[in-house]
This record gives structure tokens, C-alpha cells and sequence, in this order.
């Protein structure tokens, strides 16, 4: 039992540094250059993939374009054409999002906006993006997009969003 509790002091102890580093995000990572986000580094399989800062550029870009912006051209931009989505409202494909997206950019009550991303962790070909979305009807979401990049392009995405409440059990916020 000793042992266990050991072991479990010693990972807490590594996990707690990973965990801070990996959640920064400082000034130095928004001022990334173009050349940066199209950096590549070639695999041990002769795969080429991106390095974990390209690829948060490359999502912090894409989730602004699209979403702030409300550029449909950024679909073009930043999506395979194969992209692989877990959200079962939406086929796989580049051209059924832009179809599943099409209201949203048509839609006049939703303004253009700068996208509050709370925090972005890349790992390998992974991304992670903590989002506070407002709906425009006011009502305030904790989002957390994960991406999954594949020779400069979002090939994979996941969805989960949790709607704000009135009232929590603790003084913590979600973000």
C-alpha cells in the first residue's frame, strides 16, 4: 500500500509541471509568423507533420476566421477535403460542413467577433481549444474543440459544449 502511494506522489509530481507548461499560453504563440504555422518536421515514417505550435496557429487562425470572421472561405483554407467530424449532426466531408455552416454565416443576429479562446494545448497532431462562446441570445457556453491535423490541414475534429449555469455548487468558474 506504501508503494502505491509512492508511485502515486511521484506521477502527481511529474504530471503537475507537464500540465502547467502545456496549459500557457503566452503573447509568443499569438505573434506566430506565416512561415511558422506551415513549419513541418518529417516523422520517423517520412510522414510529414506539423510541429505542436503550428498546429495551435494553425487552429487559433481557423477558429477565428470561421467563427469570428464568419469567412466561409476559411473552410477552403484550413480543412481537408476527407475531414473525419464526431458530431453526429454533421457528415463527414469538406463540403457537408460548409452545407451544415451555411446558417450560420447567413444568420444576421450572429456579429462578427473576436473568439475568447481560454486555453489551447497541442500535442503531436492533437489540439485542444477551450472556448467561452456567447450564443446570440446571450446565453454563455464552455466549448472544447479538438482538432486533429494532417499536412497542414484540420483532418479530424470533436465537439463538446456545456451551457453556463446560473448557479454552481463551488466559486470556481468554467474557465
Amino acid at each position: 500500500m506504501k508503494t502505491m502511494k509512492s508511485f502515486k506522489s511521484i506521477l502527481a509530481a511529474l504530471l503537475l509541471p507537464v500540465a502547467f507548461i502545456a496549459c500557457t499560453n503566452d503573447a509568443s504563440t499569438k505573434e506566430a509568423s506565416a512561415t511558422d504555422t506551415s513549419a513541418a518536421v518529417t516523422a520517423s515514417s517520412g510522414k510529414s507533420t506539423e510541429t505542436p505550435e503550428a498546429n495551435k496557429q494553425l487552429v487559433k487562425d481557423f477558429i477565428q476566421a470561421l467563427y469570428g470572421d464568419k469567412d466561409s472561405a476559411a473552410i477552403d483554407k484550413y480543412i481537408a477535403d476527407n475531414i473525419k467530424t464526431h458530431n453526429p449532426l454533421l457528415p463527414d466531408g469538406k463540403e457537408n460542413l460548409k452545407n451544415g455552416l451555411r446558417p450560420y454565416w447567413e444568420n444576421p443576429n450572429i456579429q462578427k467577433t473576436k473568439i475568447d479562446i481560454k486555453q489551447i494545448i497541442a500535442e503531436g497532431d492533437m489540439v485542444w481549444a477551450m472556448i467561452r462562446e456567447v450564443a446570440p441570445n446571450g446565453k454563455v457556453f464552455a466549448r472544447v474543440d479538438i482538432f486533429r491535423i494532417e499536412n497542414g490541414k484540420i483532418a479530424e475534429n470533436w465537439l463538446v459544449s456545456q451551457a453556463e449555469p446560473k448557479e454552481s455548487a463551488n466559486k470556481n468558474t468554467m474557465f
